[in-house]
């Protein structure tokens, strides 16, 4: 999608100083997993404590079974947020994981969360760019992208920096946001700059551009209806911790919330999508 707006994206130190800036309010609207969550009729009403974390163990849980990891495969993490998914993956499996962040308050709360749950031996985090992803080519077997690559302006760079580290025939499983209804100007700058987003696509260019990066086998699954709830959620979680929030961060910063979040939910509502991709290295390559 073209940016509508003319301030450049974000830059990956930004959206490194973002997420070290923004750790409790991520930790209050989506606990900690930093992603949205598969509901299904089932899950509990959208304020219960427990709903979002049982909608997000569904995810990961979609996701891990789409990476088809066999005995003592390596993953690679790109944007590994605070390490839930990939300990998870871990507890799962007998995978090894290499996760990567721009923000290194992620990468320190990661490497704690591995420490406690006793996976420091198969778990891994540092800091990392995923324009320039800091390890040899063909090193793993397999590689996921949750909800990181809104953020990057460059999605080709990053996703042959995935082909590029995956052996062949090494399986990539993304999450994402895309862009179902065009974006005005004002409501791409509260995305850019309120949530660090840099760059959207629309579902129908989405298996274009992993193909175009030379995998195999894409698949696109839009999974919107069954992560709307999510954003509800988020609306009850603010609400309930809103006075901790302006304690930690201030009043202005709350006074800003009030009226970020309520447009940011609408603009996800009624334009934004989310889409589950799956894709291939061929082997012969």
């Amino acid at each position: 999608m073209e940016n509508p707006q003319a301030t450049p994206p974000p830059s990956s130190t930004a959206v490194g100083e973002f997420y070290d800036h923004m750790g409790a309010l991520f930790a209050s609207l989506f606990g900690e997993n930093i992603h949205l969550g598969i509901w299904d009729p089932g899950d509990q009403s959208a304020d219960h404590e427990s709903s979002m974390a049982t909608a997000q163990a569904r995810m990961t849980d979609r996701l891990i079974d789409l990476l088809h990891l066999q005995g003592g495969e390596y993953v690679l993490d790109v944007g590994c947020g605070t390490g839930h998914p990939a300990i998870r993956l871990a507890q799962r499996t007998d995978a090894k994981v290499a996760g990567v962040s721009v923000s290194s308050s992620q990468v320190a709360t990661a490497t704690a969360a591995a420490n406690s749950a006793g996976l420091s031996s198969r778990l891994e985090f540092t800091r990392a760019d995923a324009m320039n992803l800091p390890h040899p080519a063909g090193t793993f077997d397999a590689a996921w992208a949750v909800e990181m690559l809104l953020h990057v302006p460059d999605r080709p760079t990053v996703l042959r920096e995935f082909f590029r580290t995956l052996k062949p025939g090494g399986r990539l499983v993304l999450t994402d946001f895309v862009v179902l209804e065009p974006l005005t100007s004002p409501e791409w700058d509260l995305l850019t700059q309120g949530f660090a987003f840099s760059s959207l696509l629309h579902p129908s260019a989405y298996g274009d551009v992993i193909a175009e990066a030379g995998f195999e086998t894409v698949r696109v699954h839009d999974v919107s209806a069954q992560t709307k709830q999510s954003l509800r959620w988020f609306t009850a979680r603010y609400e309930k911790d809103k006075e901790r929030l302006a304690a930690h961060y201030g009043p202005e910063f709350a006074a800003q919330m009030d009226l970020m979040l309520p447009t940011a939910i609408s603009i996800h509502t009624d334009k934004l999508g989310y889409v589950i991709a799956e894709a291939r290295r061929p082997n012969n390559h």
